[in-house]
């Protein structure tokens, strides 16, 4: 008996000196409000909008985190019918693209040639460096997810390409 009321004030002993972690620590009040948020949007809960001024009309996009205009990471969703092209560009940041749906057929280069690109299937992943030029065309509705580090640009390697020049 007095062997187990040993080992257990030893137990006691050991509990109380382990470290104390933050996470377990009750949070002063307004604390939480500087925590990060949990975000999570099943696919029926995504809302969609026109895409972004700087892609050609028919696109939809839905921003999923973070703000794309601002300093800062940001992930969004674009959705582009069949046979939708995105003309050479680039843009300043790494770009991440993850193909949710569809097929992205991708290609390198400042000329836009079907004949160059690469079909990515769902669930391909990509990630593209700074400035590296780009083009893309849709097989079957297509559904992209794009993280990256705001503010995002899109530069056309021929100005005549952007439709933000044509925008009424």
């Amino acid at each position: 008996m007095r062997r187990k009321i040993v080992v257990a004030a030893m137990l006691c002993l050991v509990a109380i000196s382990l470290p104390v972690r933050a996470q377990d620590m009750p949070q002063a009040a307004g604390a939480a409000a500087s925590q990060p948020k949990w975000i999570l949007y099943q696919p029926d809960q995504i809302v969609w909008q026109d895409g972004p001024p700087s892609l050609l009309p028919g696109a939809k996009m839905a921003i999923l985190e973070g703000d794309p205009s601002k300093p800062g990471f940001f992930t969004m969703r674009l959705k582009m019918p069949d046979g939708y092209k995105v003309y050479p560009h680039w843009h300043p940041m790494t770009e991440r693209l993850t193909v949710i749906s569809g097929t992205v057929n991708l290609g390198m280069g400042d000329n836009f040639d079907p004949k160059a690109t690469k079909p990515l299937a769902a669930g391909t992943y990509s990630s593209m460096p700074p400035k590296m030029t780009h083009f893309a065309y849709m097989t079957g509705e297509s559904i992209l997810q794009l993280s990256s580090i705001g503010p995002w640009a899109i530069i056309y390697v021929n100005p005549a390409d952007d439709p933000r020049l044509h925008a009424k």
